[in-house]
C-alpha cells in the first residue's frame, strides 16, 4: 500500500469509528421567566402607566411590561435569575408609585 492509501484508510476508519453523542438533557430545566402582578398606588392620570413602564423596564432583567391605569395594575414579566419581585417593586416605588403583589406566576 502506498503512504496515500494508508492515510485515506486511516482518515476513512477514524470517521466510522468516532461514537455519535447525542445531547440529553440532565434535568428538566427551570422556567427562565415569571409573570407578576402587581398592585400600583397613586396612580392619578393615564400619562402615570409611562412612568411606572419606565421606572420598571429599566429593572435588569424585565423582559415585558404592561401597565393597566383603569386596574391600577401592572403586569410584568421578567427573568428570576436576574432580578426578582422586590426589585420591581423598589423601582415603581422609588419614581413614587408603591405597589405589592397581587399574584406570580411562573
Amino acid at each position: 500500500m502506498t503512504i496515500k492509501a494508508l492515510l485515506l484508510f486511516g482518515l476513512l476508519f477514524g470517521l466510522v469509528s468516532v461514537p455519535a453523542v447525542y445531547a440529553e438533557p440532565s434535568s428538566p430545566m427551570k422556567s427562565s421567566r415569571r409573570t407578576v402582578l402587581l398592585n400600583v398606588q397613586n396612580m392619578t392620570c393615564s400619562m402615570c402607566k409611562f412612568t411606572i413602564k419606565k421606572a420598571l423596564s429599566s429593572v435588569a432583567g424585565t423582559e415585558k411590561v404592561r401597565v393597566n391605569f383603569e386596574d391600577k395594575t401592572a403586569t410584568v414579566t421578567f427573568n428570576p435569575q436576574k432580578t426578582n419581585n422586590h426589585a420591581l417593586i423598589e423601582a415603581i416605588t422609588n419614581a413614587g408609585y408603591p405597589a405589592t403583589v397581587q399574584s406570580t406566576k411562573q
